[in-house]
């Protein structure tokens, strides 16, 4: 699992990618809160920082840096290919 953080003050933000689960999930930490997000809508719904101030403009910037669409689907599940060498460990 690959994280990032972003950290200002008492606001400190964890993105990780998950090989399991939900492709990419936000730990969010303000003041003595702290909860766990897979949206960056909900992220910043949570953290209610304005987008004026330096840290609510640098928080949306470092949200916006990654590019979420581009993640990578799962490969599909040749079925012939099990067929013909089955589940086991002489497939790999």
């Amino acid at each position: 699992m690959k994280s990032e953080r972003f950290v200002a003050g008492q606001l400190w933000i964890e993105r990780k990618k998950n090989r399991e689960g939900p492709p990419i999930s936000y730990t969010v930490m303000k003041g003595i809160s702290s909860m766990g997000f897979t949206d960056k809508k909900e992220v910043l719904r949570f953290i209610r920082w304005p987008k004026g101030t330096p840290t609510g403009d640098s928080v949306r910037e470092w949200l916006a840096s990654f590019d979420d669409s581009a993640e990578a689907p799962a490969p599909g599940l040749d079925i012939a290919q099990v067929a013909k060498e089955g589940f086991g460990p002489e497939a790999h």
